[in-house]
């Protein structure tokens, strides 16, 4: 009789294990906050340097498109009080 509820609780545990190893988020993994802080200031610098930088349009012409912006939840434009995931305590 031990011996079954030995097989049951070990069963249960895999079961549990293998359960628990699908969770998490999907994508590459996140840079640290302190990298992604300096990507974030570099890439605002590239920005302000492109807009001094760009030709003006002639009079009478169009101003060129903006580029579309971020995707939420993505890389990079994910906040985290926005997207918590539960299961970060664990880690």
């Amino acid at each position: 009789m031990t011996i079954r509820r030995t097989h049951l609780l070990l069963l249960l545990a895999a079961l549990a294990a293998a359960g628990l190893s699908a969770c998490g988020r999907r994508g590459p993994l996140e840079l640290p906050p302190e990298i992604q802080a300096q990507g974030a200031a570099l890439k605002a610098q590239q920005a302000a340097a492109l807009a001094k930088n760009a030709p003006k349009p002639a009079p009478g012409q169009a101003a060129p498109e903006s580029p579309p912006p971020p995707i939420p939840g993505t890389i990079g434009n994910r906040p985290p009080e926005q997207y918590p995931f539960p299961l970060d305590p664990l880690l």
